[in-house]
């Protein structure tokens, strides 16, 4: 299920985190929105974001920082600024600049138009990353959008870094849920495995084989394959396949991958032939995303070739 539709309906170390910003800020979008139009919305978002005090106090910051307990408030003063400290519990609220192009930017993605809605998301996020744990959890339930965009792009460094700023500010249980799916899956695609073991960990103590994803089976199993524990990598694997309904979960094909992987690994390659029979008579096809299951996937397709099989995924030969 994609982050957006459900919109519609361990804490990490620093170096961890650390590395997967730095991973991230190379992979700043590319324009997709009309310059003239660009222009427009980037003048407003750059206005001051007014901070409201419980005192009745109100300041018009266009600079904001949050330090522990602390709230920064840069002001314009001349040719330079002043700096306005206060507890964050002094605060009431905020009125953000720009709140329209929240509406647009759905608008957007509902009619297709995926990069300007990157975009834009982008834009409305980095004005108000720093201030998003005093917002309400609305803006971060409104942000899962722009994660569900970040993990078409397929860019999981990004992924992450956003989602570890949002997940604290939700709280509904399926939410978190995809929230954290999207953090295992990014780190598995990073190939960081030291980081995916605990939180495949955590993943399968509060999940069950017939659910509708199936991504910490592949993870585990895949993490047994790459360690040679071919007969943990297939157990593993086979729980989702066999509880799993009609409609198959999320990440379904790769645990059937490492299933049948597991299963040349063990030598017995007429049962990987037929769990590879079941998984296109699911209509699954192999992934071709995993380095893990390269070799294997080598060693099968010579097995097709010398038992002369034709009914193959496109993928395959």
């Amino acid at each position: 299920m994609k982050l957006m539709n459900y919109f519609r309906g361990g804490t990490q170390s620093f170096r961890s985190y650390f590395t997967i910003l730095i991973l991230a800020l190379p992979t700043l979008i590319t324009a997709a929105i009309p310059p003239d139009e660009l222009e427009v919305i980037d003048a407003e978002l750059h206005q001051p974001i007014a901070v409201h005090l419980i005192n009745g106090r109100t300041i018009a910051g266009h600079s904001i920082d949050v330090s522990g307990n602390y709230i920064q408030v840069a002001t314009s003063e001349g040719a330079g600024e002043i700096i306005h400290t206060f507890n964050v519990n002094e605060v009431r609220d905020f009125t953000i600049p720009g709140e329209s192009y929240k509406t647009l930017a759905v608008e957007w993605i509902d009619a297709g138009e995926s990069d300007n809605a990157m975009e834009l998301l982008q834009l409305l996020y980095l004005q108000r990353v720093k201030i998003i744990p005093l917002l309400p959890a609305a803006e971060s339930h409104f942000f899962i959008y722009y994660v569900d965009l970040i993990l078409q792009s397929d860019n999981p460094a990004r992924a992450i870094a956003v989602t570890g700023i949002l997940k604290p500010q939700i709280s509904h249980p399926a939410a978190l849920r995809l929230l954290e799916d999207a953090v295992l899956d990014s780190y598995n695609s990073l190939k960081l495995y030291d980081q995916v073991r605990p939180l495949t960990q955590a993943w399968l103590a509060t999940r069950n084989p017939y659910g509708d994803s199936a991504l910490g089976y592949y993870t585990h199993s895949a993490d047994l394959l790459r360690s040679e524990d071919f007969s943990g990598a297939l157990d593993t694997a086979l729980q989702p396949i066999v509880f799993s309904m009609p409609n198959p979960p999320n990440k379904l094909a790769h645990c059937y991958a490492a299933a049948i992987s597991s299963a040349m690994g063990l030598r017995d390659p007429d049962y990987a032939l037929i769990l590879y029979t079941e998984m296109l008579e699911r209509s699954l096809t192999w992934p071709q995303t995993d380095p893990t299951f390269d070799a294997p996937f080598k060693q099968f397709n010579e097995h097709l070739k010398k038992i002369n099989y034709t009914n193959k995924n496109p993928a395959d030969l």
